[in-house]
């Protein structure tokens, strides 16, 4: 039976308001909200810049410089989104793609291909191999926003 007037049985027998073990309650829902992100991009000014506009929304970024690093990254971390530059080195991320979308542990891990000229044969390609959706480079925040938030609903 609870000591305090307005506390959850839950809140009452955990030591910090809010929280039992790793479970959220009322006091910090929002951790069921949170998302990785792995970005892989060769610009390190792009890959910053997308970095920045995504931890300003409250996801948790992680970055790769080409498709073998995204790979690596991808199967440790397990995502809930990457977003794979197409020209890269080692690796480019059609390569890439095909990879992830190969691999069982990964397949189902949503992708958005990013791309500077938007040719109709790397946007193909990208949609053959399992892509979701493309970014055209450079685009508006407020379009790289929307973007992921549509992948990750």
């Amino acid at each position: 039976m609870p000591c305090c007037r307005g506390s959850s049985v839950v809140e009452h027998w955990s030591e910090k308001p809010g929280v039992v073990g790793s479970i959220p309650t009322r006091g910090n829902f929002n951790l069921l909200m949170e998302h990785k992100i792995l970005i892989a991009d060769d610009d390190s000014n792009m890959l910053n810049l997308l970095s920045e506009i995504l931890s300003a929304e409250k996801y948790l970024v992680i970055k790769a410089n080409d498709g073998m690093e995204a790979l690596e990254k991808a199967k440790k971390e397990l995502p809930s989104l990457i977003m794979l530059d197409i020209h890269m080195p080692n690796k480019n991320g059609i390569q890439t793609l095909k990879e992830i979308k190969s691999d069982p542990m990964l397949k189902n891990i949503p992708v958005i291909m990013l791309t500077v000229e938007g040719s109709p044969s790397d946007i193909q390609h990208c949609m053959i191999y399992g892509a979701n959706t493309y970014i055209t480079k450079p685009a508006k925040k407020e379009d790289i926003i929307k973007t992921v938030k549509n992948q990750l609903i």
